[in-house]
């Protein structure tokens, strides 16, 4: 099978499940709206402003940025922007965290934030070549009650654009079965479920989520393969995990690079383990770089990186038809591709 060029990787159309709006965020503008809302951040030069050597700290600089961010039209902006990058990357679906908790503890509305990133996604859904959907993140250490309220306040918004429920933010210390009240809540409004388990805490914290939260998905799930009986079930049930190698890398910490993350693992066990950048904005580092990562760490083929592709499709929360209307048009994509970088074609 053939190595695929880095080029021709980062035109591949995608699929992102994993993806913070606010981590998405340019830094130019965060600098900007700064500026314009009196908020002192640690650095005023672009290239230092997102600076950080592991998960708190990042956390703790994601904090800051989100002081920056006070009105529907900022939240308009970095949604919009967030969808254009996404574009430049290839990303032709993706269903797009925010996170209101970070504002909501500075006074801004859970209605703002939702007004502003609804209509920034909204929009560039009209003008770019993307198809970007929402899942609302509370985050687990603001607790059940943030969860709950988060829950229903989803469970009133368009649902054609809000697709679910996520919860984001660290592991250790959090009793993740605390937030069992919200994802039930969640199941019976309707909503899709999802959670970052298994990044910097236990394999245990996915097994908690997967049997009694009754999360469909596993954001990140480092640990996953800590747990045989555990990898069985999820492949067995087809459970996703939105997995971000190089976040892991430069975040969490959790491996020294990209060629010892357990990824390639995962994928040869079956599991519906898929690519995505994370924050793309806050790394410097977007879901075509991360294409180009992996490929290079496991020496993937054309081939197994258009099966990554594919498998973002699976494992994404649109309907059968859309999938397959997407999985369509995907094919004859890397066809024209292959084509293009004189490649034979698929068999």
């Amino acid at each position: 099978m053939t190595q695929a060029p880095d080029a021709l990787l980062r035109r591949l159309p995608k699929v992102e499940l994993h993806c913070h709006v606010e981590g998405a965020a340019r830094a130019s503008t965060i600098l900007e709206l700064a500026a314009r809302h009196g908020v002192d951040l640690p650095s005023t030069d672009p290239t230092e402003l997102f600076s950080f050597t592991d998960l708190n700290q990042f956390l703790t600089i994601y904090d800051i940025i989100c002081t920056s961010l006070r009105t529907a039209d900022d939240f308009h902006r970095i949604a919009y922007e967030a969808c254009e990058d996404g574009v430049a990357a290839g990303v032709r679906y993706r269903e797009m965290f925010f996170s209101p908790g970070f504002v909501i503890k500075l006074g801004v509305p859970v209605e703002t934030v939702w007004a502003g990133v609804r209509a920034g996604v909204v929009d560039a859904n009209h003008d770019l070549d993307i198809e970007c959907r929402l899942v609302l993140d509370f985050d687990k250490p603001t607790g059940p009650a943030h969860a709950l309220e988060m829950v229903d306040f989803a469970a009133s918004c368009d649902r054609q654009l809000l697709l679910g429920i996520g919860a984001d933010s660290v592991e250790r210390g959090i009793d993740h079965r605390a937030f069992a009240t919200a994802f039930t809540a969640a199941r019976k409004a309707g909503l899709h479920r999802t959670i970052h388990a298994g990044e910097d805490g236990p394999v245990e914290n996915i097994a908690i989520s997967v049997r009694e939260l009754g999360c469909e998905r596993i954001d990140h799930g480092f640990r996953l393969l800590d747990d045989a009986q555990l990898t069985a079930e999820v492949v067995d049930r087809r459970i996703p995990l939105t997995v971000c190698p190089t976040s892991n890398v430069v975040i969490a910490n959790v491996v020294p690079d990209v060629a010892s993350h357990p990824l390639d693992d995962m994928r040869r066990r079956g599991v519906l383990a898929t690519v995505n950048s994370d924050d793309p904005g806050m790394m410097r580092f977007d879901v075509a770089d991360e294409y180009v990562a992996v490929a290079a760490a496991y020496g993937y083929s054309v081939e197994e990186m258009e099966q990554i592709s594919l498998d973002g499709i699976e494992a994404s929360w649109m309907s059968d038809d859309e999938k397959a209307s997407m999985t369509t048009s995907f094919r004859a994509e890397f066809d024209s591709l292959r084509g293009e970088f004189g490649l034979a074609p698929r068999e």
